[in-house]
Protein backbone atom coordinates (compact mmCIF):
# COMPACT_ATOMS: atom_id res chain seq x y z
CA UNK A 1 0.00 0.00 0.00
CA UNK A 2 1.17 3.33 -0.80
CA UNK A 3 1.58 5.83 1.63
CA UNK A 4 -0.71 8.12 2.74
CA UNK A 5 -1.38 11.19 5.12
CA UNK A 6 -3.49 10.63 8.42
CA UNK A 7 -7.10 10.17 7.33
CA UNK A 8 -10.17 10.34 9.18
CA UNK A 9 -14.06 9.91 9.04
CA UNK A 10 -16.69 12.04 11.55
CA UNK A 11 -13.11 12.95 13.19
CA UNK A 12 -12.21 9.76 13.88
CA UNK A 13 -8.65 9.18 13.08
CA UNK A 14 -8.45 5.88 10.74
CA UNK A 15 -5.81 3.33 11.58
CA UNK A 16 -4.00 2.67 7.79
CA UNK A 17 -1.87 -0.21 8.48
CA UNK A 18 -2.68 -2.62 6.17
CA UNK A 19 -4.69 -5.29 7.77
CA UNK A 20 -7.08 -2.10 8.74
CA UNK A 21 -7.12 0.05 5.91
CA UNK A 22 -6.67 -0.41 1.80
CA UNK A 23 -7.36 0.23 -1.50
CA UNK A 24 -9.99 -1.13 -3.41
CA UNK A 25 -10.10 -4.47 -6.09
CA UNK A 26 -10.91 -3.39 -9.49
CA UNK A 27 -13.19 -5.23 -11.81
CA UNK A 28 -12.77 -3.58 -14.85
CA UNK A 29 -10.99 -6.93 -15.75
CA UNK A 30 -14.33 -8.73 -15.64
CA UNK A 31 -16.84 -6.73 -17.27
CA UNK A 32 -17.64 -9.62 -20.19
CA UNK A 33 -18.12 -11.74 -17.22
CA UNK A 34 -21.18 -11.21 -15.36
CA UNK A 35 -20.72 -14.61 -13.59
CA UNK A 36 -17.50 -13.02 -11.84
CA UNK A 37 -19.04 -9.87 -11.44
CA UNK A 38 -21.84 -11.73 -10.06
CA UNK A 39 -19.36 -13.59 -7.58
CA UNK A 40 -17.08 -10.82 -6.70
CA UNK A 41 -19.76 -8.72 -5.12
CA UNK A 42 -21.49 -12.18 -3.09
CA UNK A 43 -17.71 -12.34 -1.69
CA UNK A 44 -16.65 -9.05 -1.37
CA UNK A 45 -20.10 -7.18 -1.11
CA UNK A 46 -19.09 -4.34 -3.57
CA UNK A 47 -17.49 -3.97 -7.03
CA UNK A 48 -14.82 -1.04 -8.04
CA UNK A 49 -15.00 -0.52 -12.04
CA UNK A 50 -12.39 1.98 -13.56
CA UNK A 51 -13.22 4.62 -16.36
CA UNK A 52 -16.60 2.30 -17.39
CA UNK A 53 -18.62 4.95 -18.00
CA UNK A 54 -18.26 7.95 -20.53
CA UNK A 55 -16.38 10.75 -18.57
CA UNK A 56 -17.36 13.46 -21.33
CA UNK A 57 -20.98 12.48 -19.58
CA UNK A 58 -19.51 12.60 -16.14
CA UNK A 59 -17.52 15.86 -16.70
CA UNK A 60 -20.85 17.74 -18.80
CA UNK A 61 -22.61 16.30 -15.67
CA UNK A 62 -20.52 18.42 -13.27
CA UNK A 63 -20.44 21.54 -15.42
CA UNK A 64 -24.18 21.69 -15.12
CA UNK A 65 -24.17 20.59 -11.57
CA UNK A 66 -21.58 23.49 -10.70
CA UNK A 67 -24.14 26.14 -12.59
CA UNK A 68 -26.34 24.78 -10.49
CA UNK A 69 -24.61 25.67 -7.58
CA UNK A 70 -23.13 28.86 -8.21
CA UNK A 71 -26.81 29.77 -8.62
CA UNK A 72 -27.25 28.70 -5.23
CA UNK A 73 -24.52 30.51 -3.72
CA UNK A 74 -22.81 27.61 -2.82
CA UNK A 75 -19.25 27.91 -4.70
CA UNK A 76 -16.85 30.68 -4.29
CA UNK A 77 -17.05 33.46 -6.80
CA UNK A 78 -13.19 34.26 -6.16
CA UNK A 79 -12.42 31.19 -8.18
CA UNK A 80 -13.05 29.74 -11.34
CA UNK A 81 -16.09 27.82 -11.21
CA UNK A 82 -14.82 24.69 -12.37
CA UNK A 83 -12.41 24.56 -9.43
CA UNK A 84 -15.79 23.88 -6.90
CA UNK A 85 -14.21 25.95 -3.97
CA UNK A 86 -16.51 25.85 -1.17
CA UNK A 87 -17.96 29.63 -0.39
CA UNK A 88 -17.06 29.72 3.33
CA UNK A 89 -18.71 29.62 5.27
CA UNK A 90 -19.94 26.32 4.49
CA UNK A 91 -23.92 26.25 4.62
CA UNK A 92 -24.46 22.37 3.85
CA UNK A 93 -28.47 22.10 1.97
CA UNK A 94 -30.12 19.10 0.45
CA UNK A 95 -29.11 18.98 -3.57
CA UNK A 96 -31.16 16.39 -4.51
CA UNK A 97 -33.99 18.01 -6.28
CA UNK A 98 -31.25 19.71 -8.69
CA UNK A 99 -31.01 16.16 -10.44
CA UNK A 100 -34.07 17.05 -12.21
CA UNK A 101 -32.93 20.02 -14.23
CA UNK A 102 -29.00 18.56 -14.90
CA UNK A 103 -30.13 16.03 -18.21
CA UNK A 104 -26.52 15.09 -18.59
CA UNK A 105 -26.76 13.81 -15.17
CA UNK A 106 -29.64 11.75 -15.61
CA UNK A 107 -28.15 9.80 -19.13
CA UNK A 108 -25.70 9.14 -16.96
CA UNK A 109 -27.12 7.40 -14.50
CA UNK A 110 -30.17 5.82 -15.92
CA UNK A 111 -29.17 4.90 -19.48
CA UNK A 112 -26.40 3.33 -21.72
CA UNK A 113 -23.10 1.50 -19.68
CA UNK A 114 -24.91 2.13 -16.27
CA UNK A 115 -27.87 0.11 -17.01
CA UNK A 116 -26.05 -2.13 -19.58
CA UNK A 117 -23.51 -3.01 -16.14
CA UNK A 118 -26.99 -4.04 -14.39
CA UNK A 119 -28.33 -6.42 -17.24
CA UNK A 120 -25.15 -8.10 -16.68
CA UNK A 121 -25.22 -8.45 -13.17
CA UNK A 122 -29.00 -9.37 -12.75
CA UNK A 123 -28.90 -10.91 -16.24
CA UNK A 124 -32.24 -9.56 -17.13
CA UNK A 125 -34.29 -6.26 -17.58
CA UNK A 126 -33.54 -3.65 -14.52
CA UNK A 127 -35.43 -0.74 -12.74
CA UNK A 128 -34.04 2.11 -10.78
CA UNK A 129 -35.15 4.20 -8.05
CA UNK A 130 -36.76 7.50 -9.34
CA UNK A 131 -35.16 9.38 -6.56
CA UNK A 132 -30.95 10.18 -6.92
CA UNK A 133 -29.33 11.27 -4.30
CA UNK A 134 -26.97 14.21 -5.09
CA UNK A 135 -24.05 14.66 -2.65
CA UNK A 136 -22.54 17.65 -2.25
CA UNK A 137 -20.49 17.61 0.46
CA UNK A 138 -18.06 21.15 1.60
CA UNK A 139 -15.32 20.59 4.14
CA UNK A 140 -15.71 19.29 6.78
CA UNK A 141 -17.00 15.46 7.97
CA UNK A 142 -17.91 12.86 6.32
CA UNK A 143 -21.02 10.45 6.42
CA UNK A 144 -21.57 7.97 9.28
CA UNK A 145 -20.86 3.83 8.12
CA UNK A 146 -24.38 2.47 7.90
CA UNK A 147 -25.78 -0.05 5.43
CA UNK A 148 -28.80 1.15 2.57
CA UNK A 149 -31.15 -1.87 3.73
CA UNK A 150 -32.91 0.08 7.10
CA UNK A 151 -33.43 2.90 4.23
CA UNK A 152 -34.81 1.07 1.35
CA UNK A 153 -35.75 -2.87 2.35
CA UNK A 154 -39.69 -2.73 1.53
CA UNK A 155 -38.96 -3.89 -1.61
CA UNK A 156 -36.17 -6.32 -3.36
CA UNK A 157 -33.60 -7.67 -1.56
CA UNK A 158 -30.90 -7.79 -4.80
CA UNK A 159 -31.27 -4.09 -4.78
CA UNK A 160 -27.68 -2.31 -5.51
CA UNK A 161 -26.50 0.99 -5.47
CA UNK A 162 -24.53 2.97 -7.40
CA UNK A 163 -21.76 5.35 -6.10
CA UNK A 164 -20.36 7.78 -8.64
CA UNK A 165 -17.81 10.34 -8.18
CA UNK A 166 -18.31 13.31 -10.88
CA UNK A 167 -14.99 14.80 -10.41
CA UNK A 168 -11.57 13.82 -9.35
CA UNK A 169 -11.46 12.51 -5.63
CA UNK A 170 -8.88 12.12 -3.44
CA UNK A 171 -8.34 10.98 -0.17
CA UNK A 172 -8.13 14.49 1.49
CA UNK A 173 -11.46 15.59 -0.22
CA UNK A 174 -13.00 12.99 0.99
CA UNK A 175 -14.88 9.94 -0.73
CA UNK A 176 -16.57 6.63 -0.25
CA UNK A 177 -15.05 3.65 1.98
CA UNK A 178 -16.10 0.40 2.19
CA UNK A 179 -16.04 -2.29 4.79
CA UNK A 180 -15.73 -5.92 2.59
CA UNK A 181 -17.61 -8.70 3.87
CA UNK A 182 -19.39 -6.54 6.11
CA UNK A 183 -22.55 -7.84 4.38
CA UNK A 184 -21.85 -11.64 6.14
CA UNK A 185 -21.84 -10.04 9.80
CA UNK A 186 -24.09 -12.65 11.30
CA UNK A 187 -24.39 -10.41 14.67
CA UNK A 188 -25.82 -7.78 12.45
CA UNK A 189 -28.61 -9.92 11.02
CA UNK A 190 -30.68 -7.65 13.16
CA UNK A 191 -29.38 -4.06 12.52
CA UNK A 192 -29.62 -5.70 8.29
CA UNK A 193 -33.53 -6.27 8.61
CA UNK A 194 -34.46 -2.59 10.46
CA UNK A 195 -36.34 -0.31 9.03
CA UNK A 196 -35.79 3.45 9.91
CA UNK A 197 -40.12 4.12 9.61
CA UNK A 198 -41.40 1.54 11.87
CA UNK A 199 -42.08 2.85 15.43
CA UNK A 200 -43.36 0.57 18.32
CA UNK A 201 -47.08 -0.02 18.96
CA UNK A 202 -46.40 -1.86 22.38
CA UNK A 203 -44.48 0.62 24.26
CA UNK A 204 -44.79 3.72 23.41
CA UNK A 205 -42.81 5.41 26.57
CA UNK A 206 -39.46 3.29 26.43
CA UNK A 207 -36.58 4.88 25.42
CA UNK A 208 -35.83 5.60 22.16
CA UNK A 209 -32.79 4.24 21.79
CA UNK A 210 -34.06 1.11 22.73
CA UNK A 211 -36.89 1.50 20.87
CA UNK A 212 -34.93 1.46 17.63
CA UNK A 213 -31.79 -0.50 18.82
CA UNK A 214 -31.93 -3.01 15.73
CA UNK A 215 -31.20 0.12 13.50
CA UNK A 216 -28.16 1.67 15.04
CA UNK A 217 -27.80 3.00 18.42
CA UNK A 218 -29.45 6.38 17.92
CA UNK A 219 -32.19 4.70 15.54
CA UNK A 220 -31.47 6.73 12.70
CA UNK A 221 -29.67 4.05 10.77
CA UNK A 222 -26.35 5.38 11.32
CA UNK A 223 -24.13 2.24 13.08
CA UNK A 224 -21.48 3.75 14.73
CA UNK A 225 -20.26 7.27 15.01
CA UNK A 226 -16.60 6.15 15.69
CA UNK A 227 -15.96 4.67 12.30
CA UNK A 228 -11.80 3.26 13.63
CA UNK A 229 -13.83 1.86 16.59
CA UNK A 230 -16.17 -0.18 14.20
CA UNK A 231 -13.35 -1.12 12.25
CA UNK A 232 -11.25 -2.52 14.89
CA UNK A 233 -14.28 -4.21 16.59
CA UNK A 234 -15.48 -6.17 13.55
CA UNK A 235 -12.47 -6.87 12.18
CA UNK A 236 -12.77 -6.18 9.09
CA UNK A 237 -10.86 -3.35 6.71
CA UNK A 238 -11.67 -0.11 5.33
CA UNK A 239 -11.37 0.16 1.61
CA UNK A 240 -11.24 3.02 -0.75
CA UNK A 241 -9.91 4.30 -4.17
CA UNK A 242 -6.50 6.27 -3.96
CA UNK A 243 -8.27 8.62 -6.56
CA UNK A 244 -11.41 8.10 -7.94
CA UNK A 245 -11.59 10.16 -11.53
CA UNK A 246 -14.17 11.13 -13.80
CA UNK A 247 -15.71 7.53 -15.20
CA UNK A 248 -15.51 5.69 -12.24
CA UNK A 249 -18.16 3.48 -10.62
CA UNK A 250 -18.70 2.16 -7.52
CA UNK A 251 -21.21 -0.74 -7.04
CA UNK A 252 -22.47 -2.47 -3.80
CA UNK A 253 -25.60 -3.70 -2.07
CA UNK A 254 -28.12 -3.07 0.54
CA UNK A 255 -25.97 -5.05 3.30
CA UNK A 256 -22.79 -3.77 3.17
CA UNK A 257 -21.29 -0.99 5.72
CA UNK A 258 -19.94 1.89 3.94
CA UNK A 259 -19.35 5.42 4.92
CA UNK A 260 -17.69 8.27 3.95
CA UNK A 261 -13.72 10.14 4.69
CA UNK A 262 -14.13 13.82 5.82
CA UNK A 263 -13.38 16.35 3.14
CA UNK A 264 -10.39 17.98 4.28
CA UNK A 265 -9.89 20.22 1.66
CA UNK A 266 -11.56 23.57 0.42
CA UNK A 267 -13.66 21.87 -2.62
CA UNK A 268 -16.61 20.73 -3.05
CA UNK A 269 -17.17 16.90 -3.03
CA UNK A 270 -19.38 15.87 -5.96
CA UNK A 271 -20.97 12.28 -6.36
CA UNK A 272 -23.85 10.62 -6.49
CA UNK A 273 -25.80 7.42 -4.99
CA UNK A 274 -28.14 5.68 -7.14
CA UNK A 275 -30.20 2.60 -6.95
CA UNK A 276 -30.83 -0.57 -9.28
CA UNK A 277 -33.04 -3.85 -9.05
CA UNK A 278 -34.33 -6.74 -10.83
CA UNK A 279 -37.10 -5.19 -13.46
CA UNK A 280 -39.52 -8.40 -12.25
CA UNK A 281 -39.03 -7.47 -8.73
CA UNK A 282 -41.33 -5.24 -5.85
CA UNK A 283 -39.98 -2.06 -5.27
CA UNK A 284 -39.47 0.17 -1.95
CA UNK A 285 -42.88 2.92 -2.69
CA UNK A 286 -40.85 5.18 -0.95
CA UNK A 287 -38.61 5.70 -3.38
CA UNK A 288 -40.39 5.60 -6.95
CA UNK A 289 -42.77 7.65 -8.86
CA UNK A 290 -43.26 11.10 -10.17
CA UNK A 291 -42.53 12.54 -6.60
CA UNK A 292 -41.03 9.47 -4.18
CA UNK A 293 -42.25 10.54 -0.95
CA UNK A 294 -39.10 9.12 1.42
CA UNK A 295 -38.80 8.75 4.80
CA UNK A 296 -42.20 10.86 5.27
CA UNK A 297 -44.87 10.07 8.07
CA UNK A 298 -47.07 9.01 6.15
CA UNK A 299 -45.06 5.88 5.48
CA UNK A 300 -44.56 5.09 8.78
CA UNK A 301 -45.10 1.56 9.46
CA UNK A 302 -46.14 -0.12 13.65
CA UNK A 303 -44.65 -3.20 15.22
CA UNK A 304 -45.09 -5.07 18.30
CA UNK A 305 -41.56 -4.40 19.48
Amino acid sequence: MHATNSLTSLGDELNLSADCFGWFRSSEDALDDPLELQNRLAEDGYLYIRGYLDADLVDASRERLLEQLDELELVDRAHPRSAGIARQPWQPRSCHALVKQNAPLRDLLYQGRMISLYQRIFDGPVRHFDFTWMRVIGPGQGTAPHVDSVYMNRGSQRLLTSWTPLMEITPDIGGLIVMPGSHRVERLSKYYAGDVDTFCTNKPNRDPQDVHEWIGPLGDGKLSQHPAQLQSNLGLPWRTAEQYRPGDVVVFNIFTIHGSLDNQSDRIRLSTDSRYQPANEPADERWIGENPVGHDRSVRKGMIC
